[in-house]
């Protein structure tokens, strides 16, 4: 099979532990741009947080950020495709969040807001170095339209919560960790798997000519999408489960084995 794309999730994916891209695996990326895939970073965050990505790549590739809600090319900034969470939607997530007080970060396309200014909010607000604003309802954002909210907590807690939310919002809502930390919501139009669809649609790729990386369960449905889904070693068993393949961890350049067994067709990977 000649693939002519592959959709990589960024953390534990394409970073590793450090927060870094090996070389080994930047250079597996570049050759792979200039052997005429599309490469897409498929991942949680806003744009501004794959910066790095659009660095390092020379064309104009696009990124699916907000877990699927969005996608825009790296260097025009043109939109392929957008998906806000359903105004009420939103204001329950938030307003059970508030009541549960439970910190959470809300994405919207007027600015980065917040619940609680707790230690796991300012070092998120940190990370992006932009402004977030503190706020007590939806109502304070202005009307703006929300990408996503995420709910910040332990692993075990957020493992709890997601089997609640589901059943909740079950054809309302999308809602799956990103990090162990992170339970995540966004539209149920949203998603790695329907962003992957449109990019697909963009370049006139079918499903069957992809391939998609991922560790994490937010991935999952991006990973059973395209023709052939590779999990991290580092991920958990369910998403080796849903996937067609397993590598080896972001450790140990499990993104650049993938380029080059499946796309450079390196020899004895």
């Amino acid at each position: 099979m000649k693939y002519k794309l592959i959709a990589v999730d960024i953390d534990g994916t394409l970073l590793n532990d450090e927060f870094k891209v090996s070389k080994r695996t930047q250079e597996a990326i570049k050759k792979a741009v200039e052997k005429g895939i599309i490469y897409v970073a498929a991942t949680g965050r806003a744009m501004k947080g794959a910066e790095f990505v659009n660095d390092m790549l020379e064309k104009d590739l696009p990124f699916i950020t907000y877990n699927g809600a969005t996608v825009v090319m790296g260097k025009s900034g043109e939109v392929l495709f957008n998906k806000f969470i359903e105004d009420s939607v939103a204001r329950e997530v938030f307003d059970i969040g508030y009541q549960r007080g439970i910190p959470m970060v809300i994405w919207t396309d007027n600015g980065l807001w917040t619940s609680s200014a707790c230690q796991q909010t300012i070092d998120y607000n940190k990370y992006y170095g932009i402004e977030i604003n503190l706020i007590d309802s939806l109502d304070a954002t202005s009307g703006s339209n929300v990408f996503k909210i995420f709910w910040v907590g332990t692993d075990e807690e957020n493992q709890l919560l997601q089997a609640e939310m589901r059943k909740r919002f079950d054809g309302r809502l999308n809602c799956a960790t990103s990090k162990p930390e992170y339970l995540e919501f966004f539209s149920i139009e949203a998603g790695k798997e329907a962003a992957l669809e449109a990019v697909g649609k963009r370049y006139g790729i079918d499903p069957s000519e992809m391939i998609a990386v991922g560790d994490g369960f937010n991935d999952i449905p991006m990973l059973e999408y395209a023709g052939l889904g590779v999990a991290m070693g580092n991920a958990p068993q369910a998403v080796k489960e849903a996937s067609d393949h397993t590598t080896i961890s972001n450790n140990d350049d499990g993104v650049a084995v993938v380029i080059e067994k499946f796309i450079l067709e390196v020899p004895n990977i």
